[in-house]
């Protein structure tokens, strides 16, 4: 979905839903950035000196941090940042003109009830369309209302693990008429176990007191691009490790067919 752009003191932590994406307008890197980060940070390696120099790598964040203002979609409920996960992919240099393209990939409600933490994938790319540099922040933001939430992408918690049950196919009923177990999803710290006895779901919980028979585990990002692609990635994206298991992998790799339903179920839901 498209962000509309509100005033700085509209948006709360309900205002934000998984999946909004914003791109801000360009910023051309010149000479004078380059001269500029070099005295503020200290760092005068010869990588950043001469006609193919390549600014320092925190410059890349400064400026993802500065057009994230600019979208004006940040504004007095924002308490505080929480933590930054960041990778390099290519070389910053000047004359480069970059845009910020900023996706609302998780929202969850803190245990007070009066916040929530909201995590955004950042990609900071350049004109050619390669992505410079990329990576996840997430900032505690102060909540108008104690709820109820969306749970529809709230991946990884026993309300979106409820909506996704909800709308299992009844092949997977029988695909799972013998089975005993437990089947764990998880979305970064958050996991959810389905407990599964003869083909259905007779429990939904955070946890069960042995753990599950087996977990499927990936960050937000992940599972918003598993249900909003237009075909079902899961298996392209377990293969490259996007997804990963822990437990038993004899029960993971017997059960292919009936995680296939789930995912399905995960993405009609969402």
């Amino acid at each position: 979905m498209t962000g509309v752009l509100m005033s700085r003191t509209d948006r709360w932590f309900e205002d934000f839903a998984v999946g909004e994406h914003f791109t801000s307008g360009p910023r051309a890197v010149t000479a004078e950035d380059l001269a500029a980060f070099t005295r503020l940070s200290g760092d005068d390696h010869p990588l950043h000196a001469g006609p193919d120099a390549m600014l320092q790598g925190p410059f890349g964040i400064a400026v993802a941090m500065g057009l994230m203002q600019s979208l004006d979609i940040h504004g007095d409920a924002v308490q505080g940042l929480l933590d930054t996960r960041w990778t390099y992919r290519a070389p910053i240099r000047v004359g480069d003109v970059l845009r910020l393209e900023l996706t609302i990939v998780r929202t969850r409600r803190t245990r007070g009830g009066t916040r929530g933490v909201v995590t955004r994938l950042m990609r900071l790319v350049g004109d050619d369309g390669a992505t410079r540099q990329e990576g996840t922040t997430a900032a505690l933001v102060a909540a108008r209302t104690d709820g109820p939430d969306d749970a529809r992408r709230a991946f990884g918690t026993p309300g979106w693990a409820r909506l996704v049950v909800a709308d299992l196919d009844p092949a997977f009923a029988e695909t799972l008429a013998t089975w005993d177990g437990t089947i764990g999803l998880r979305c970064d710290d958050d996991e959810v176990h389905l407990r599964v006895y003869r083909g259905q779901v007779i429990d939904v919980s955070p946890r069960v007191p042995h753990g599950a028979t087996f977990t499927v585990a990936a960050d937000a990002r992940t599972w918003l691009e598993l249900v909003e692609s237009a075909d079902n990635p899961f298996m392209r994206l377990a293969m490259i490790g996007r997804f990963t298991v822990s437990g038993d992998g004899y029960e993971y790799l017997r059960l292919t067919s009936a995680l296939h339903q789930l995912v399905d179920a995960a993405r009609r839901a969402s």
